[in-house]
């Protein structure tokens, strides 16, 4: 295994640039929902990069001169550019995760080398305020890039490994993380008739190791098993373009949501499979809507425990929601229009995420052209009662902490249980809330009105559908009468 370490100056010219914050600017009205970042903007994921209980935003470059560009999230929703790293030849699909035995975020992706031409995985480790410890690349294939990318403990040894697909070499690989982020030489795996196009981690069959969907015509599932993986197909009939684990029902075993975008019909379908346990699935029937879709995703826009569903819309126009009404039924459509950028990207990217900390998830968009385009990076903030406008959405009042309310807890961080502590003046409606880095909801601890004085919340680290919650930052927040009065920032040990 081929690893490179240095940063400035080395093989693979990792340099770190300082972009002053006068590159950042607000779109007219100054309304902090549209930014101008580098060009050719190509991914952008978020999460808790400066660990200080709120969002940031990172975004992934398909260019030359930039590689990846970090927003520091300064507080309701308000972003700041603090720096560009970059990475030859660029770094366009940017993920993270935890990969060492530290909290800190460690953001991956692809990078090609074009003298020689080599493909690696990078990994920036430690990414925080203060910058990163090291960008580490391990060399993947020398014939055929790779452009899909996901993580998750494949092996069930609480280190979290990476998986990856080639659309061009019709085959998925993954590299183990031996040693808190020294990884194994890639392992590979190659498929038969079809070319993937999205791939997916999660347990399907409760064993704690996170099996793997691989999707293109067919749809495949891998169970990972301490001998090896088991495969069965699922599907050979459609050209699937994204793929999901996720419990949709409730029921306490992950399911998988797939969908394709039928351009001659302008017709998106979306195809999902029921978990029956014993590796067992059954298809739900297709469900079709117009117009054509190229990316979803789907995460808890409600806050009602039920994963929702969002399309981003091939005619750039905006993008389409599907409420999950329970039992793989969804509610009428909503369409959420994102405003047209002058001149038009060629291409977008989107994830989610509570970037304004009132508790409900955000839409991020990136925007692809390589010009400077106006407003490549926007941010739609989610009001809860269905909207999504172009303010942030905060509620948030913190001035009466000190007098009224205040939060502490204990351990922290912890290995199983923790214990708050809350102390209030006067009976109110207190709302306990644990979300992951990324603004997922993992579990409401208490909902009920509560007297004055001191009261105590025990957690024992299990979401709502019973399952414990993997090791890594957390974030809990103290809504009262409806407005978040404090959060504090949770870290749960292996």
């Amino acid at each position: 295994m081929k690893k490179t370490k240095s940063i400035l100056a080395s093989y693979f010219r990792f340099i770190l640039l300082f972009i002053p914050l006068l590159f950042l600017s607000f779109s007219a009205g100054d309304n902090k929902s549209h930014y101008n970042i580098p060009l050719a903007a190509w991914s952008v994921t978020a999460g808790d990069i400066d660990m200080d209980g709120d969002n940031d935003i990172v975004v992934g470059h398909n260019s030359n001169i930039h590689g990846v560009t970090v927003l520091y999230n300064t507080g309701y929703g308000y972003l700041q550019l603090i720096d560009t790293l970059f990475i030859d030849n660029g770094f366009p699909s940017v993920n993270f995760d935890h990969f060492d035995d530290n909290s800190f975020i460690d953001i991956y992706g692809g990078h090609v080398t074009t003298n020689p031409y080599n493909f690696y995985i990078g990994i920036i480790f430690n990414f925080g305020i203060n910058g990163f410890d090291s960008i580490n690349s391990y060399l993947i294939s020398t014939n055929e890039s790779i452009h899909y990318f996901t993580s998750g403990d494949i092996n069930n040894d609480n280190l979290r490994d990476i998986v990856f697909a080639s659309h061009l070499g019709q085959f998925w690989g993954v590299i183990y993380n031996s040693n808190f982020g020294n990884f194994s030489t890639p392992e590979y795996h190659y498929v038969n008739d079809y070319y993937p196009s999205e791939i997916a981690c999660g347990d399907l069959n409760a064993d704690n190791c996170e099996d793997i969907v691989v999707c293109g015509q067919n749809t495949e599932v891998y169970f990972s098993y301490p001998e090896g993986f088991q495969s069965i197909i699922l599907e050979t009939y459609n050209f699937k373009e994204g793929v999901s684990i996720e419990d949709f029902d409730l029921d306490g075993d992950n399911d998988i949501l797939t969908f394709v975008g039928i351009s001659v019909a302008n017709v998106t379908s979306l195809i999902m499979y029921e978990n029956h346990g014993n590796n067992l699935f059954d298809t739900i029937d297709e469900f079709y809507f117009q117009p054509m879709s190229d990316r979803f995703f789907v995460t808890d826009f409600d806050n009602d425990n039920l994963q929702d569903i969002l399309f981003q819309l091939s005619n750039k126009t905006g993008f389409i929601i599907y409420y999950n009404q329970g039992n793989f039924q969804l509610g009428d459509s909503q369409f959420v229009a994102l405003p047209p950028s002058n001149p038009e990207e060629a291409w977008r990217d989107c994830c989610s995420a509570d970037i304004d900390g009132n508790s409900y998830t955000d839409i991020i968009t990136v925007k692809t052209l390589n010009v400077l385009l106006p407003d490549n990076l926007s941010i739609l903030f989610n009001d809860g009662m269905g909207n999504f406008l172009e303010e942030p959405l905060t509620n948030i009042d913190f001035q009466n902490n000190n007098t009224e309310i205040s939060m502490h807890c204990y351990p922290n961080p912890f290995v199983t249980d923790i214990t708050f502590e809350i102390n209030e003046r006067a009976s109110n409606n207190s709302e306990l809330y644990i979300y992951s880095i990324q603004g997922n909801f993992i579990t409401c601890l208490t909902n009920n009105t509560k007297e004055g004085g001191q009261n105590i919340i025990k957690w024992d680290g299990f979401d709502t559908v019973g399952k414990p919650c993997k090791p890594g930052p957390l974030v809990a927040y103290l809504k009262v009468n409806g407005k978040v009065r404090q959060s504090i920032k949770l870290i749960k040990l292996n």
